[in-house]
């Protein structure tokens, strides 16, 4: 599995339970239609800012977007998280972000 599309598969649990469309959790979030349907189907995954927006907007904890089946193997999901923190490995901003999300993990 990919952490991308489960992380999306929730996001799109959770909008549905709030009675959300993507157009609206798009305004609430000040981002564009299809950067939700993006998210939604594994594509893109949200930058740090536009993550907590999500969770505030949805009422969820953190968590709650990263729980996923218990089928995916944990060398899944770190590989995936790894690929997905490589793609900006240049971008000190963004590796802090990630680096101080995960420490309220932990």
């Amino acid at each position: 599995m990919n952490l991308k599309k489960c992380f999306g598969q929730n996001v799109q649990k959770y909008r549905k339970y709030r009675n959300l469309t993507q157009e609206k959790l798009a305004e609430l979030v000040g981002v564009d239609v299809t950067s939700i349907s993006a998210v939604e189907t594994g594509k893109y995954f949200p930058s740090a800012d536009n993550l907590t927006k999500i969770v505030e907007v949805l009422q969820v904890n953190f968590s709650d977007l990263f729980e996923f089946d218990s089928l995916v193997s944990n060398e899944e999901i770190f590989n995936d998280i790894v690929e997905i923190i490589s793609a900006f490995k240049d971008d000190k901003k963004r590796l802090n972000a990630v680096r101080n999300f995960v420490k309220t993990l932990i």
